[in-house]
C-alpha cells in the first residue's frame, strides 16, 4: 500500500467517525432549545379549543370567536381541535374533561356548548375551562342571549373572566442554609502570652514573663472536616532573674530575645450556620531574630549570641464567629512547649553564672480577624435559583 492510499484510508475513517458523532451532537442541541411542555416557543401557554356542541351554525360562530378572544389575552396561544378527531362515534366533551391523549401539547383546554334557554327565543352559551395537568376544571360560566350578535360582543369578557380564575402555583424552593465554606483564609491576630522558663537543672520554672505576640494567620481547607493552618508570629521573651548577688550586692538581670515563630496545625472544623469550633494540634519553629539583649539593675547592658532555631509542639482550641462583616472573628486558647533549649552564649559580668540555657512553656489568649477566599458553597446556594 502506497502512502497516498494509506492517507486516503485515514481520511475516510476520520469522516466516518465525524458522521457518527453528528447524530449525537445535534439532538442534544435540539433538546436544549425545546420549550417546556404546555408552552410554545414564545413562552405562551397553549389552549386547545374543542368543537362546541349544540346548533351547528351558532356553535361554529362561538367557537371561532372564542379562539380569537383567547389570542387577544396576549399570554395564550389557541389551537383548534378539528371535529374529525371525534369521528367514529366519539362524543365531543363539554362538561367533562377532555382526554389528554387528544391534546398532548395543551396546558389548558376550553369546551362548550350552545343550549336552548328557559324562554322562547332564548339561548345560552356554556364554557368550561380545564387544567390539563390534572384534567381538573378551573371554572365554568355561561352567557344568556337572544341576539347572537350582541352575544358575540360579550364573549371576550366571558373568556377573560374564565381565564382570570387560573392560579399558577409557584413552588418556592427554600433557601439553602449553607454557611460559607472558604477554600482558604488569611487574617491577622494578636495575643497575650504568659511564658514560664525552666533552666538546666530546674524541675519547676525559675522565671516567668507576660507579653504580647501578633502576626499573620491563614488556613487551607482540604476536606469538610479538616484544614491546614499556618501562622507567622512575632513575639519577645523577657527572662528576668531577681535576687542575684555578687560581691555582696543584690541585683537582677534581664534577657530579652525576639522570635519569629511559625506554627503549623492540623485543625478540625465543627460548624453551625453562625459559629465554628476547632480543636487543633501541631508543631512550631521559633527563629530568634538578632542577638539577645542583656541588662541588669545596675545599668549594665550588652548583646550576646544564642543557639539556632527552636522547635516545639502546640495544642489549642479556636472559635470563630462566621459571616461577621466581610470575614470572621476568631478567638482561641493555645499551649506551646519547646522540645529543646535556647542557649545564650555570654559571660555574666558579675561571674554569677555560666551560659544560660532554658526551655519555655507558653499559653496564648488570642483574637483576630480573617478573610475568606473562594466560597465552595457558592454554587450550591445559587443552584436553588435554577431548580424548575
Amino acid at each position: 500500500m502506497n502512502r497516498r492510499s494509506f492517507s486516503r484510508g485515514w481520511f475516510i475513517l476520520l469522516m466516518c467517525v465525524l458522521m457518527a458523532l453528528v447524530p449525537l451532537i445535534l439532538p442534544a442541541q435540539t433538546l436544549s432549545d425545546r420549550p417546556a411542555w404546555g408552552f410554545d416557543e414564545e413562552g405562551k401557554a397553549i389552549v386547545a379549543v374543542l368543537p362546541f356542541a349544540g346548533e351547528e351554525e351558532m356553535a361554529r360562530r362561538f367557537h371561532d370567536e372564542t379562539m380569537k378572544a383567547v389570542v387577544a389575552l396576549n399570554i395564550y396561544e389557541s389551537r383548534e381541535v378539528p371535529a374529525s378527531v371525534f369521528s367514529g362515534g366519539l362524543e365531543v366533551p363539554t362538561d367533562m374533561p377532555p382526554s389528554q391523549g387528544l391534546l398532548p401539547a395543551a396546558r389548558y383546554s376550553l369546551t362548550g356548548g350552545v343550549y336552548e334557554g328557559s324562554r322562547p327565543e332564548e339561548f345560552y352559551l356554556q364554557l368550561w375551562l380545564w387544567d390539563m395537568t390534572g384534567s381538573t376544571m378551573i371554572y365554568t360560566d355561561d352567557l344568556v342571549y337572544e341576539d347572537i350578535d350582541g352575544a358575540m360582543e360579550s364573549l371576550p369578557g366571558l373568556v377573560e373572566w374564565l381565564f382570570s380564575h387560573i392560579r399558577e402555583v409557584v413552588l418556592e424552593v427554600p433557601e439553602l442554609s449553607l454557611p460559607q465554606e472558604w477554600l482558604y483564609t488569611l487574617g491577622v491576630k494578636t495575643a497575650l502570652t504568659p511564658h514560664w522558663y525552666v533552666r538546666t537543672g530546674e524541675r519547676v520554672p525559675g522565671a516567668q514573663s507576660f507579653g504580647l505576640e501578633g502576626g499573620l494567620t491563614g488556613a487551607m481547607r482540604f476536606s469538610s472536616l479538616f484544614s491546614f493552618q499556618f501562622e507567622m508570629l512575632f513575639s519577645r521573651d523577657d527572662l528576668v532573674y531577681r535576687g542575684l548577688t555578687a560581691d555582696d550586692i543584690s541585683y537582677s538581670e534581664k534577657l530579652s530575645s525576639v522570635f519569629l515563630t511559625i506554627p503549623l496545625f492540623i485543625r478540625m472544623n465543627f460548624k453551625t450556620e453562625l459559629f465554628r469550633l476547632s480543636p487543633m494540634a501541631g508543631f512550631y519553629f521559633a527563629l530568634p531574630l538578632g542577638q539577645t539583649r542583656y541588662s541588669d539593675s545596675m545599668d549594665g547592658q550588652a548583646y550576646y549570641s544564642h543557639s539556632g532555631t527552636l522547635a516545639g509542639f502546640n495544642i489549642g482550641m479556636e472559635a470563630a464567629l462566621i459571616n461577621y462583616g466581610p470575614g470572621m472573628i476568631i478567638a482561641g486558647l493555645r499551649y506551646s512547649g519547646d522540645f529543646g533549649r535556647l542557649t545564650i552564649d555570654y559571660n555574666n559580668p558579675k561571674d554569677a553564672a555560666p551560659d544560660t540555657s532554658y526551655r519555655r512553656d507558653m499559653f496564648s489568649f488570642y483574637v483576630g480577624y480573617e478573610f475568606g477566599f473562594v466560597d465552595l458553597n457558592k454554587e450550591s446556594r445559587s443552584a436553588q435559583g435554577r431548580i424548575p
